[in-house]
């Protein structure tokens, strides 16, 4: 029969803040901004709800690991430093990574950063999945396109590709940013998470199993696209799995061979962990984050926003060329994209060409590439350069091709406060973050027939 003594420590006096001093309770309200922020990106259209899944599914591994968990003193004020950084980045930082800053200092405070499967549970359950359709998006529409014809060639079926749109027997098919196998690659990297979770493999075995799976998503979204494609086409009529069992099987392709691989690396339970005590460090850090949120939040929000009044121009100058702008009537698709754009956007006819104003009053990953909205046409695109035009300004250009007509295309994004111009959407996103005042900005796209 094992004994423990507990001491009895006199020197300490019980108070009515002590409830204060508990991490877990100055961790909270720490971490009160990105509650907020994750409660509002709940109901923003996309998959983050499954989110809520994914946590509880962590919380639940980590209760069932409890006592293999392990935090020291360093660890627990490492974590405290992380959040403190969290809400440090209320001004600089976007949503995002304070996010993910925050998580990662909670990990740590409790021992998970050392349950590598875990982490990435953990992590993975932040509305990241619009974020990897902002990066990855169209590359992987690309590579599920090109291995669709590739696939459907082994069949004796013959396909063309233009950007991500597929011609097959007459028919036109574009690879959209739903089969981009975005949602495929999240819920993949979840599964491998959880399965690294469960079999509680080792930081090194579970970044094997993270890259296994990505590479896994690859072949099984061709063989997706390359199934609808041909059962749209009438070149699979027995085939009676709908769009839903399609996905079903595709994702049964990476799931079956994951699972495997990650089963044959599991560990038994590992040795008993244990907590440090909550020191004054610990504490002064997370009362310090507490303290700047409402400093900070309240600095943010009196900054002053840019102005959303202003109308579109009548005229437009480029080249040293001063033409008046003549509407253009949107297409469908262009109203529907409008409706969620933060701003306005409008296409003219400016002499012999077009003219393709966006104008937006905040950062947004909503504002691509022209070159991006023409490869997903089907057009075929030159890599872009920057070029100093007869008037000083700079602009990329690059040419776009279809059908043996080639067009010259100019864009640009320049501010309206003060007239600073870029190139490049990724360099103008980051100023218009740590700049907001900066704006309201326009992004200008000129298309010319080239001869």
């Amino acid at each position: 029969m094992h004994i423990i003594a507990i001491p009895i420590l006199p020197e300490e006096k019980h108070s009515r803040l002590d409830g204060l001093k508990h991490p877990a309770l100055l961790q909270g309200l720490a971490l009160l901004p990105v509650i907020y922020w994750f409660c509002q990106r709940l109901n923003d259209g996309s998959d983050e709800p499954l989110g809520l899944l994914t946590l509880l599914l962590a919380l639940v591994l980590a209760w069932r690991d409890r006592s293999s968990l392990s935090a020291g003193k360093s660890a627990r004020i490492g974590g405290a430093v992380l959040i403190l950084m969290s809400v440090i980045g209320i001004l600089v930082l976007p949503p995002m990574l304070r996010a993910g800053l925050a998580v990662a200092g909670v990990a740590m405070s409790y021992g998970i950063h050392q349950k590598s499967g875990l982490l990435g549970l953990i992590m993975l359950s932040l509305p990241v999945t619009a974020s990897m359709q902002f990066y990855l998006g169209y590359p992987l529409r690309v590579v599920a396109a090109e291995g669709t014809i590739r696939l459907l060639e082994l069949g004796h079926i013959v396909a063309f590709r233009s950007g991500t749109q597929i011609e097959l027997n007459g028919k036109i098919m574009g690879v959209d940013p739903a089969c981009s196998g975005v949602r495929m690659l999240w819920h993949a990297l979840v599964a491998a998470m959880a399965l690294a979770a469960i079999h509680r493999l080792t930081w090194r075995a579970t970044v094997i199993s993270a890259v296994f799976a990505i590479v896994l998503v690859i072949p099984a979204n061709i063989l997706r696209a390359a199934l609808l494609v041909a059962k749209e086409t009438g070149n699979l009529k027995g085939m009676f799995f709908d769009h839903g069992g399609v996905g079903l099987v595709s994702f049964a392709v990476i799931l079956v061979p994951l699972a495997l691989a990650i089963s044959s690396r599991a560990r038994r339970q590992m040795t008993v962990g244990s907590f440090a005590r909550s020191g004054g460090s610990e504490r002064f850090l997370l009362v310090l984050a507490i303290v700047l949120i409402p400093c900070l939040t309240y600095a943010s929000r009196c900054n002053p926003k840019p102005s959303h009044s202003g109308t579109m121009p009548t005229i437009f100058t480029f080249d040293g060329l001063t033409l008046p702008l003549l509407p253009l009537p949107s297409s469908p698709a262009e109203i529907a994209f409008s409706e969620k754009f933060p701003g306005f956007l409008s296409s003219y006819q400016w002499g012999t060409d077009q003219v393709i104003l966006r104008r937006v009053n905040e950062a947004t990953r909503r504002l691509h590439s022209s070159g991006d909205c023409l490869r997903a046409a089907g057009f075929e695109i030159t890599d872009a350069i920057t070029e100093t035009r007869s008037d000083g300004s700079k602009w990329a250009r690059f040419h776009a091709s279809r059908d043996g007509v080639r067009w010259a295309v100019h864009e640009r994004i320049i501010s309206e406060q003060d007239g600073s111009s870029w190139t490049d959407v990724s360099a103008w996103f980051w100023s218009a973050l740590r700049r907001p005042l900066n704006g309201p900005w326009q992004a200008e796209t000129v298309i010319r027939r080239f001869f």
